[in-house]
């Protein structure tokens, strides 16, 4: 999630071929009956969930900051995983060839401040996305982000898409310290590719849904979400296909309100979104049965800003409607103690298979 102040100067461990097909196999528990379009008992392994954030919250990622060495190879983890679900992939190289990768520039200036930031620093980097590079200065000058996107094709109303996103990206390292970013936000894309991996166990035993889904991972969020705004500037399809947006950020951990019920999940949303919270409420009593924030879908005068401040917002902003799950802030945001250990597996694998079967609902409308 990206804080309201400039954040540190902000990590690769990878899964082989043969791993991919094993934890493949552990993605969800399949009822005996697939012949139904009834997958209330499906759920997200938390095997698989555990080696996505174990992976992309490594030391060897260095925390995942946008045009790093280590936010391009938490890209190439990330495609990899977008491949073995079978997805395909949607940003066009040319007429003929896709890729899952959307690659965009970006700029830092030093901004003044009035009054010292912590540290007494008395100026900020402020990144922007800039135009594309001209000349050798001015690609010296860019950083370059990376979106990965694959989508798996719907049925009757295959021109109707559903996205559902996360940011992979992070704060880096600073100091001699690597802000791991383990729910913030591997947790969140832990999620989506754990989503993506049911979708395409149940395509490959021939249930798909009715409308198209499409995953896609953000980087430049912590930067002030610059990749979704590139994306929906450049989308690969037209806006007007895109039904909703359903985005995670942070949903590994528990904030200081729920120590002792921590089964709960913050699902957050603005006034386009009203049917949208009616369809996770139904869901949600049907499945997993979280304890969901109640009266806080009300983000306008929310102090913290929260909903404003991940990438369900550049849709929101469009009049898109989104969701926006979260489990909320605690003492290791933004924070090298922020790891994989402290990561609340039993709750990540219940706030992800509400989201799969959010999604699942989203994409079967009734005729």
């Amino acid at each position: 999630m990206q804080t309201q102040l400039p954040s540190l100067r902000v990590m690769p461990c990878f899964v082989g071929r043969f791993l991919w097909l094993v934890l493949c196999s552990l993605v969800v528990d399949l009822p005996t009956c697939l012949s139904q379009p009834v997958v209330r008992g499906l759920v997200v392994s938390d095997s698989l969930l555990r080696a996505h954030v174990y992976n992309l919250a490594a030391d060897s990622l260095q925390g995942r900051r946008t045009g790093t060495i280590g936010q391009r190879r938490a890209a190439a983890y990330c495609q990899r995983a977008l491949r073995a679900s079978h997805l395909t992939p949607v940003f066009k190289l040319d007429s003929v060839r896709t890729s899952y990768r959307q690659t965009f520039p970006i700029v830092f200036t030093n901004v003044a401040t009035f009054g010292s930031l912590p540290g007494n620093s008395t100026s900020y980097r402020q990144a922007e996305l800039a135009d594309g590079p001209l000349s050798h200065q001015d690609s010296s000058r860019a950083l370059f982000g990376i979106n990965l996107g694959g989508l798996l094709p719907g049925l009757d109303l295959k021109k109707e898409i559903i996205v559902v996103s996360a940011h992979y990206d992070h704060v880096g390292a600073s100091g001699g310290l690597v802000y791991h970013g383990a729910d913030d936000n591997a947790s969140g894309t832990a999620a989506v590719l754990g989503v993506a991996a049911v979708f395409d166990s149940l395509a490959r035993k021939g249930l798909r849904s009715r409308r198209t889904v499409l995953f896609v991972l953000f980087s430049g969020e912590e930067d002030g979400l610059l990749g979704s705004a590139y994306f929906v500037a450049h989308p690969p399809a037209s806006l007007t296909q895109f039904v909703c947006a359903l985005n995670a950020d942070m949903v590994g951990r528990v904030d200081d309100d729920h120590k002792r019920a921590p089964d709960y999940c913050y699902v957050l949303t603005d006034a386009n979104g009203s049917s949208l919270k009616k369809t996770v409420e139904q869901v949600n009593a049907q499945t997993v049965q979280l304890t969901l924030n109640q009266g806080g879908y009300n983000t306008d005068d929310d102090p913290e800003q929260f909903f404003r401040r991940s990438d369900q917002y550049s849709f929101a902003r469009l009049g898109i409607p989104v969701l926006f799950f979260t489990n909320g802030s605690h003492s290791d945001y933004h924070r090298p103690t922020d790891t994989a250990k402290r990561i609340r597996y039993d709750v990540l694998r219940k706030r992800a298979t509400l989201l799969f079967q959010t999604v699942w609902a989203l994409a079967n409308p009734a005729p």
